[in-house]
């Protein structure tokens, strides 16, 4: 049943319930297209997939917001959920499609106030009213977005309140700097990623020729993730980890998705092979002529000394370039293939505002008492040992 806040901000919140989304999404789907900085985690058919999915579980709302004109300016989803925080019981709020479990989460990146241009801050003032006009509430959860005016418009509408912001790197390949270059991809890498690559290609070339597949209907697309999730689960549980398809819930979610979206031209499903031996798959999304690079399962077991995540990337990026794509997103992760491969980073935040209350307060109290505790416990074991050392050395002297 629908709710409606009118606030000082200028601007009306609707509150939906998330079974009403078959009546939102053509206004969703609107203001995506709007919005000049949508990218593929806030297109209608991601949020579709993932109340599907997640919704029946987490029962979240869906939000409009309304211009004076009564004109809808902007939206997003909003889930409640409990958390476990030592012996307190926090009551969270996240901002879009967050708050699933961290093992069946699809993990939300380049998260946004989606909104027509230049109703961010008024956006994220209007949806503080709410908040605090509605069910108390002690956290709000931001996860995955990139700096920009709904970071800034969240951070004006926030202050004051205690932050915690979690930055990652998300490196990325300019495709039309390297278009501008009149270079291939793998030219413009340093020279010792060039030698890497060039050295993997002539051990995989004796396997047989390189070849790059894209799958070209759902059907095979999803073969692709299928032959994928095993690959990627053998590297991981090898590793001692469950990996991330051991999650039903992540893999239904990710089936749902190719269906959807692949005819759209929403999904990228590649396959490197040296004549008929695999080499690794990668799934991306595309949107907004943006690559973002999600998931990969390579094998290993091809040669010694390999390096199928080089020249998976390196051939994908170059398919990117043929289809004229104008970036290829790795992804929030600060890890060396990224650092090697990318020609350039952004931060990405994980923010959460703490609201002003007695519970929040005591929570970081004994935070900070925890760790004053740790530290302290630390410093004297550093003293112990240097005190046993200054005992020892005496004694091997004289022996």
């Amino acid at each position: 049943m629908e709710t409606v806040a009118r606030l000082d901000a200028g601007l009306s919140v609707e509150s939906h319930d998330w079974t009403e989304w078959s009546q939102l999404a053509p206004q969703w789907s609107a203001l995506a297209a709007a919005c000049d900085h949508a990218t593929f985690f806030s297109t209608a058919e991601w949020v579709e997939t993932w109340l599907d999915v997640f919704g029946p579980l987490l029962q979240p709302a869906v939000l409009l917001f309304r211009g004076p004109g009564n004109d809808v300016v902007g939206a997003c989803v909003l889930v409640r959920r409990n958390v476990r925080k030592g012996p307190f019981l926090i009551r969270r709020v996240y901002i879009n499609t967050a708050g699933e479990s961290d093992d069946d989460s699809p993990c939300i990146e380049f998260n946004e106030l989606l909104c027509k241009p230049g109703h961010e801050h008024g956006m994220a003032v209007a949806l503080k009213s709410f908040l605090d006009g509605g069910p108390s509430w002690d956290e709000l959860s931001a996860p995955g977005m990139l700096g920009g005016a709904s970071l800034q418009g969240l951070q004006e509408a926030f202050t004051g309140l205690h932050i915690d912001d979690m930055e990652k790197h998300s490196y990325f390949v300019a495709l039309d700097e390297v278009r501008r270059s009149g270079k291939s991809f793998v030219d413009t890498l340093a020279s010792r990623e060039r030698t890497r690559y060039r050295q993997n290609i002539r051990k995989y070339s004796e396997i047989g020729d390189l070849v790059l597949d894209e799958a070209s209907t759902v059907e095979q697309a999803l073969a692709y993730l299928d032959a994928l999730a095993i690959l990627h689960q053998q590297t991981w549980t090898s590793r001692g980890q469950p990996g991330s398809f051991a999650s039903a819930t992540f893999y239904d979610f990710h089936r749902r998705l190719i269906a959807r979206c692949f005819p759209l031209g929403g999904i990228q499903l590649v396959h490197l092979r040296a004549g008929e031996s695999t080499i690794g798959y990668h799934y991306n999304f595309v949107h907004n002529r943006r690559s973002y690079f999600y998931q990969c399962g390579y094998d290993y077991s091809l040669g010694e000394k390999t390096s199928p995540g080089v020249i998976v990337h390196a051939s994908t990026i170059e398919q990117c370039l043929q289809k004229d794509l104008a970036c290829y997103e790795f992804m929030a992760g600060d890890i060396e293939y990224k650092r090697r491969l990318g020609t350039g980073s952004r931060p990405m935040h994980w923010i959460t505002w703490q609201a002003s209350t007695m519970k929040m307060r005591g929570y970081e109290v004994a935070r900070h008492a925890k760790r004053a505790v740790r530290e302290r416990s630390l410093e004297l074991r550093s003293m112990m040992a240097g005190s046993l050392r200054g005992l020892v050395s005496p004694l091997r002297g004289n022996g």
